[in-house]
């Protein structure tokens, strides 16, 4: 049974005047919510998803089971909450609750989510305003220092090595033949200068040193 819902709407048409509508949020603006949606829901399914995906686990529900999985997208998601924190100005008592109700919901055995299915697309997931990279900036950005956590998951979305998956055998092949400061580039978005752009370049570089390894 799935009892998640979330129902934000914006107040400005409304004139100061808002219905009283059971469970709708209104708010001055929905972009902060665009982004707190995106950045934890989307965020820390994908987290699951990939560092799932190397454990083994072919499940949501089985892969959130996994302590360290489950520690992954903890630890991914408080940096997400801090960087919309310091950039939108939510307060962090309701961020830390929306993501304890979103870990909640992944661990749900009743919604069967493979994880095959929502890692599906990682070049995509990894673009720069896409669940992983986007939040990572913004952190780095606004809260400063490197979100090490986003970095991990970035470079466990790496590793999703699915046949089946048009992208991932692409991102195979980039990993194989493109040089690891161009992947961060063309894929991610993220130029030289960029304070995220050396931990990266780092992070792609050890996945294809993992790949020429596992190759041997």
């Amino acid at each position: 049974m799935e009892t998640f819902y979330e129902w934000v709407v914006d107040r400005t048409p409304f004139g100061g005047h808002e219905p009283a509508i059971p469970g709708a949020l209104f708010v001055d603006s929905l972009g902060p919510y665009i982004e707190r949606k995106l950045f934890t829901v989307n965020t820390g399914h994908a987290t699951v998803a990939y560092t799932g995906f190397l454990r083994g686990a072919t499940t949501i529900s089985e892969a959130i089971g996994i302590p360290e999985v489950r520690a992954a997208a903890e630890a991914a998601l408080r940096e997400t909450s801090a960087a919309l924190s310091a950039k939108h100005g939510l307060p962090e008592e309701e961020l830390a609750a929306y993501r304890e109700k979103i870990l909640g919901r992944f661990a749900n055995r009743y919604l069967v989510d493979e994880v095959s299915r929502v890692g599906r697309e990682p070049i995509r997931k990894l673009g720069r305003n896409d669940r992983f990279v986007g939040p990572a900036a913004d952190y780095a950005e606004y809260v400063g220092g490197v979100p090490e956590a986003l970095v991990a998951a970035i470079g466990s979305a790496l590793r999703f090595d699915v046949p089946e998956d048009s992208q991932s055998v692409e991102l195979q092949r980039l990993l194989d033949e493109a040089d690891a400061a161009a992947i961060v580039e063309e894929v991610m978005g993220i130029e030289p200068g960029h304070p995220l752009h050396e931990p990266l370049t780092d992070v792609v570089a050890l996945a294809q040193q993992d790949r020429l390894d596992d190759a041997l």
